[in-house]
């Protein structure tokens, strides 16, 4: 399969047939198995590189050449990603997991932040750091420190945010009724795989939560009798879920409340 996808890529670059490449490399990034792309095909995937005119084109062999077991970190192709990213030629959802791709093959977290910080502008950079996931970034500049405590603010922000966003998705009738037709995002396709995935049960569950100022104690405590009730078998299980989105919030504003962090 791979080898016939290398084919049909090679084919088309020789052709000028941008369209074919480009379905033909996500065919392989996205519908592959990657630990398949050694020896020659690797080999000649990495080879087309130079030939590869097309900013987004270019930006989408390499999110696939990184992710071959083959490949071993190398600064100089880092760079040329980077400057693409900067250029817009790929989004922040692929950039994360390219660069994740990156750090597999040797490149510490240091150095993403480093090229990230220096080669993006600042709210583009503390979005894709933010999507990375990552939170351990070594020694930092002390030029950039102020930088990385805006990175930290937005990484518990992201965190904060998608905990109550399962949160609504399980307590709020209208939000579980509708998520599947949403336009808005509340990490799970529908409420049984965020019940599934629920994972605060007990006080000893929040507690790094609480001590990373991401939830104060007081939702913690909300969001472990959310726990509690969804393993429960009593008859009135439903009515006692939906009464903890008005204990969560209270009387203010559910959107003041996801984005304002615990002092």
């Amino acid at each position: 399969m791979v080898k016939k996808i290398i084919e049909l890529i090679m084919t088309a670059l020789l052709n000028e047939d941008n369209r074919i490449l480009v379905a033909g490399l996500k065919l392989l990034k996205n519908d592959c198995n990657l630990e398949e792309l050694e020896g020659d095909c690797y080999i000649q995937l990495a080879n087309m590189l130079p030939l590869v005119k097309d900013e987004s084109t270019k930006a989408l062999l390499i999110e696939t050449i990184v992710e071959s077991p083959e490949y071993v970190y190398d600064n100089v192709l880092l760079d040329e990603y980077v400057k693409l990213l900067s250029q817009g030629a790929t989004s922040v959802k692929e950039a994360a997991r390219c660069l994740g791709a990156f750090t597999a093959s040797g490149i510490t977290d240091h150095q993403i932040f480093l090229k990230i910080t220096e080669n993006l502008d600042k709210e583009f950079a503390i979005e894709v750091l933010v999507s990375m996931g990552r939170s351990k970034w070594g020694d930092v500049p002390n030029h950039l420190k102020s930088f990385a405590q805006e990175l930290q603010i937005a990484q518990r922000i992201r965190y904060r945010s998608g905990i109550i966003a399962s949160f609504l998705l399980i307590v709020h009738p209208l939000c579980s009724e509708y998520a599947h037709i949403s336009s808005l995002s509340f990490g799970y396709p529908f409420t049984e795989a965020a019940v599934n995935d629920w994972a605060w049960v007990t006080s000893k569950s929040t507690e790094i939560i609480v001590e990373k100022k991401i939830i104060t104690p007081k939702e913690a405590e909300v969001l472990v009798k959310l726990g509690k009730l969804l393993r429960s078998d009593t008859n009135t299980k439903l009515e006692e879920i939906r009464k903890l989105y008005s204990e969560f919030f209270e009387d203010k504003d559910p959107i003041d409340v996801i984005f304002t962090l615990p002092e």
